[in-house]
């Protein structure tokens, strides 16, 4: 007898629930069938996988190595499952792109959109990831590309500088500091700050803290937000400000104000990392798409424009 892909399915399934009753309704076979599929495993492995008692079903020491080595076999299949349905449909490849909050509200979607035209036949599966999990996803192959806040100088990683934008406030709309066409960093040091919790922004936090503390305070943070519309929304309701990019003059909001900072001249870059190993040929035609694309998308960079009012500047 000869395995095929009923035998190794039915092993992992069994394997795992560790009950026959329940590994046989998940696989949608009757029970015996499933009995008589195990036993034609051990038969051709030659050992037995499982010790089977009126109580409870357990692996053997041949069957944890057993399951450890399918394990990756399943996932190469399902991978290659889901890829030949794609190019049934015209799609070629896929790549896993990851982003964060700055990255997505930046210029990276219009480069995304740009990309999805000229390549339909690559599939962009977009990921939400803190910059700080970034470096370790490219490494372990969960992603192929990433856009995090920063720069980065790590090796084996190869980076580009995709995006830069200025440092703003963001206050209630009725703020006194409001009235002011711009702002110093300075000029908030009394004032109650909302940031990004510590995870996610870990960061972004340490470099703005450092500005603060070198203009001789400490941010009085009253209350933290996971996202960037959770940070806006508790600005909104005056629970303080916040510090955060000029690529938010891409989401208008209303009932807040946005003012540059002044002294803060140093820029918020956004960076492209990937693997230098990664010879994917997905990758390397996004690669080729960032760097010819990369000087236009630097031209109309996220800025805050002077206006009266209290309304977005």
């Amino acid at each position: 007898m000869s395995l095929d892909l009923r035998h190794l399915r039915a092993f992992d399934t069994l394997a795992r629930e560790l009950h026959f009753g329940r590994a046989s309704e998940s696989l949608r076979i009757a029970q015996p069938a499933l009995t008589k599929t195990i036993q034609q495993l051990e038969d051709h492995i030659g050992a037995p996988l499982l010790r089977r008692s009126t109580r409870r079903v357990e692996l053997t020491e041949a069957g944890r190595v057993f399951l450890t080595e399918i394990s990756n076999l399943s996932a190469q299949i399902d991978l290659a499952v889901e890829r030949a349905r794609k190019a049934s449909r015209g799609v070629r490849g896929e790549l896993r792109v990851a982003y964060t909050d700055f990255a997505i509200n930046g210029s990276l979607p219009v480069f995304l959109r740009e990309f999805n035209a000229a390549h339909r036949d690559i599939h962009l599966d977009l990921i939400f990831m803190p910059t700080i999990h970034q470096h370790e996803a490219i490494l372990q192959h969960r992603i192929d590309i990433g856009f995090l806040y920063g720069v980065s100088d790590q090796q084996p990683i190869s980076s580009l500088t995709f995006d830069e934008n200025d440092y703003v406030a963001v206050l209630p709309e009725n703020h006194p500091l409001a009235a002011r066409d711009h702002l110093t960093l300075q000029d908030l040091r009394d004032e109650k700050f909302v940031f990004g919790t510590g995870d996610s922004w870990i960061i972004f936090r340490q470099q703005v803290f450092a500005k603060c503390r070198a203009r001789g305070f400490f941010p009085d943070i009253s209350l933290e937000a996971t996202s960037s519309d959770g940070i806006f929304a508790l600005v909104i309701v005056g629970a303080g400000i916040a510090i955060y990019s000029s690529c938010i003059g891409n989401m208008p909001r209303q009932g807040i104000a946005i003012r540059q900072l002044v002294d803060m001249e140093d820029k918020l870059p956004i960076t492209a990392v990937w693997e230098r190993g990664n010879t994917s040929e997905e990758l390397n035609t996004f690669l080729r798409f960032l760097r010819r694309r990369r000087p236009l998308l630097a031209e109309p960079r996220c800025s805050v424009p002077a206006s009266g009012g209290s309304d977005l500047r």
